[in-house]
């Protein structure tokens, strides 16, 4: 065979090989599965608890309602859940602010009136933030925040009513009118005495707002719970960029994790993360976006568990924080083991803590059930005034909560038990049932 024919046969051989290859191409089928919607094979990537939204999350902590020159109120999560439910249907006329033309006597007449329902917040809340609940009938809302809602009675109208924002410590109402054909509904709830409202009394702050106090407290039960731990590697997904940067170290007591320009810390003992991105700085920003961004970074790793609501969040801060809540009750900690609580830099989060571990507050241990009978609120009110070097100028409030303690390390058992709990100079502080027993500060 010449050099030529061989040259020949090569090239047919590769021409026959090029085509094989082509044909292999073109008919070549991968077995993937088919998707289908719903399904369970889909994976995301971080799964720690659920998403929630700002409905979900912000509730007024008492509603008290002025009739015949006494108080009735509740602080049912039912009840709450309802109102702002039944709110949310209501439309709003675009909010006029009245501040100026109230003096003292008639600023403090529309907050207790006769027939006055009032809402009462735990923390500030921005008209933007709102009025992603409420409907307004003006696309522009005040730049302004409140947290007190007084709704009243309009004259001769049977479906119209005055709304008023009014934010008690800058002194400012906003006055809005609604029309609501279901408002004969909110009116059976609160504006006659029915079974759902309890007695409440009140104390004047000296210069300050009323105080209003339940007169009885209920029988509470102490709970046991066995928290369920989230994994660590979970949360180290969940919170840095690339989690395959990630160093692993521990100290006494707690785990550690850093990237080099951010680190997360896990107190083994009490189950509390602390995350901290050192290239950010604190930096306040706007409170309607800090309250957006927050909900949003949570919801971004599904890390709302348990029951949690938005108790803390004021106008130049950049801190805000949720509190647990079981049942109608907040829920402290010295330890941070309640909170979930978060502050900020310019466009990112600085500081994240929160619990590690999902409590079921509706699973508590067999053990569960001792009961405590609480002092009545005048009982307990005259304890807090009565203490010593106590000024009542920094009262702001007073409810009942529990405190959560850690029973035991191994396994974690943790105990609630129902204390009284008044707010001094920005801070919760537990009343100790022993008379002229000192208080303990809870952030």
């Amino acid at each position: 065979m010449n050099y030529e024919k061989i040259k020949s046969v090569a090239l047919v051989l590769l021409v026959l090989i090029s085509l094989a290859f082509t044909w292999g191409i073109w008919n070549y089928q991968p077995s993937y599965e088919t998707i289908k919607d719903g399904t369970d094979d889909i994976v995301t990537e971080v799964e720690i608890g659920k998403q929630l939204k700002i409905s979900e999350l912000l509730k007024p902590s008492k509603i008290v309602s002025h009739l015949e020159e006494s108080h009735f109120g509740t602080i049912s999560e039912k009840e709450l859940t309802w109102v702002m439910k039944e709110m949310a249907t209501w439309s709003f006329y675009e909010p006029e602010n009245i501040s100026s033309s109230l003096n003292e006597l008639e600023f403090s007449e529309l907050l207790k009136g006769e027939s006055h329902v009032e809402l009462f917040f735990s923390s500030s809340i921005p008209f933007k933030t709102i009025k992603n609940i409420f409907q307004f009938n003006e696309s522009n809302v005040p730049n302004a925040v409140f947290d007190r809602i007084v709704v009243t009675q309009a004259e001769k109208e049977k479906n119209k009513a005055f709304v008023y924002f009014i934010s008690v410590e800058e002194r400012l109402v906003f006055k809005s009118q609604i029309d609501a054909v279901s408002l004969n509904e909110f009116k059976n709830h609160y504006l006659e005495k029915t079974k759902r409202l309890e007695p409440y009394f009140t104390y004047q702050i000296p210069r300050g707002a009323l105080l209003y106090v339940r007169e009885k407290p209920p029988v509470l039960s102490v709970r046991n719970y066995l928290p369920e731990q989230i994994d660590s590697e979970t949360f180290k997904r969940a919170l840095f960029n690339d989690p395959s940067y990630v160093r692993r170290g521990s100290r006494a007591e707690s785990e550690e994790y850093t990237d080099g320009s951010s680190f997360m810390r896990i107190n083994s003992k009490t189950g509390v993360i602390r995350y901290v991105n050192s290239a950010e700085s604190t930096q306040p920003m706007t409170l309607d976006q800090l309250i957006e961004k927050s909900i949003s970074f949570v919801n971004d790793h599904n890390g709302w568990v348990d029951n949690y609501r938005l108790f803390k969040a004021e106008p130049g801060s950049s801190d805000i924080s949720y509190r647990l809540f079981l049942g109608d009750f907040p829920v402290f900690n010295q330890q941070g083991m309640a909170e979930i609580s978060q502050i900020w830099g310019r466009d990112r989060i600085y500081q994240y803590d929160r619990s590690s571990f999902v409590i079921q507050l509706d699973n508590p241990l067999p053990e569960s059930g001792k009961t405590v009978e609480l002092k009545s609120g005048e009982e307990a009110l005259k304890q807090v005034l009565n203490q010593e070097k106590f000024n009542p100028l920094y009262l702001t409030d007073m409810r009942i909560g529990y405190e959560m303690t850690l029973e035991r390390e191994s396994p974690k058992i943790l105990a609630l038990k129902p204390y009284w709990y008044y707010k001094y100079n920005g801070v919760w502080k537990k009343l100790l049932p022993d008379e002229g027993g000192q208080a303990d500060g809870l952030e």
